[in-house]
């Protein structure tokens, strides 16, 4: 693929966003050891993410304070890094297990396809989970790499996710990157983490029906797991107020045990495997 390609892929009759502003940091290691079951290593070409998700646990995880996650510094060195270190090497690799590799960043940079180009002639799998549709455009790495494509669907439900995730794309073009990439015969599956106290049974149904016409196989649950002051960083956000106590109150009532239940036996009818994520 062409950087006219590229370019074009963007021009889908939206304008091209804006590039944001973005930091640089160096590569110390591009392929660390992961500590995920079912991975060898972990790729992150970015640290911080522009997704600014309320629930995420990678700041906390990272030690960086919260107030700067949506701040993101660029490996753009990576690409040279990871093409000195993988050779020779078996196994998995996690990409994106840390920050989204298709955040809005990557449009602009190219890291994570640069990358990717970097792995095919090694032959490791790779394993990818975005909240992106931007994944789409690499969709001619994929088919030639082994492993499995994640897109992260916490719910179908706009109003939620731009409450909750709004720096990420809206749900319908998630669902619909699903289904592409299950058309181009991918190994494409749906991450529905972490599990949202605040979905009705009307909410899981309507993503029950949706994620099953994709044609996926499979769904991968992860349990709501709140940080030590993640409510409180919530509630310091502009008019976060009273999506933290509303969050918070949910998470408190909430039988997550149930709710698993729920969605694995909604999914079972409709001939979906459910997983767990860890």
């Amino acid at each position: 693929m062409s950087n006219l390609d590229l370019f074009l892929m963007m021009d889908d009759g939206r304008p091209v966003p804006k590039a944001p502003r973005i930091g640089e940091i160096r590569t110390k290691v591009a392929l660390p050891p992961s500590r995920l079951p079912g991975l060898d290593y972990a790729l992150n070409p970015y640290v911080g993410c522009q997704h600014d998700c309320l629930y995420c646990y990678a700041p906390y995880v990272t030690k960086r304070p919260r107030t700067e996650w949506k701040t993101v510094l660029a490996r753009t060195d990576l690409p040279q890094a990871l093409a000195k270190e993988i050779r020779g090497k078996k196994g998995t690799i996690g990409l994106g297990t840390v920050t989204d590799p298709y955040q809005e960043a990557e449009r602009h940079l190219l890291i994570t396809r640069r990358c990717l180009m970097e792995i095919v002639p090694h032959g490791l799998s790779v394993s990818v989970l975005t909240k992106s549709d931007l994944i789409l455009r690499d969709l001619d790495l994929y088919k030639e790499l082994k492993g499995e494509v994640g897109i992260t669907v916490t719910s179908v439900n706009d109003d939620i996710s731009r409450m909750l995730e709004p720096g990420a794309p809206l749900p319908g073009r998630r669902v619909e990157a699903l289904r592409k990439m299950t058309d181009e015969g991918l190994n494409a599956y749906a991450l529905i983490g972490p599990l949202l106290p605040l979905l009705t049974e009307k909410d899981i149904d309507q993503m029950v029906e949706t994620l099953s016409s994709t044609g996926i196989k499979w769904v991968m649950l992860d349990r709501f797991r709140p940080r030590p002051g993640m409510f409180d960083d919530i509630a310091r956000r502009k008019d976060g107020a009273e999506v933290a106590e509303k969050l918070e109150n949910a998470h408190r009532a909430e039988d997550y045990h149930g709710l698993e239940s729920l969605l694995r036996r909604k999914f079972s009818e409709k001939g979906l495997r459910c997983v767990n994520a860890f």
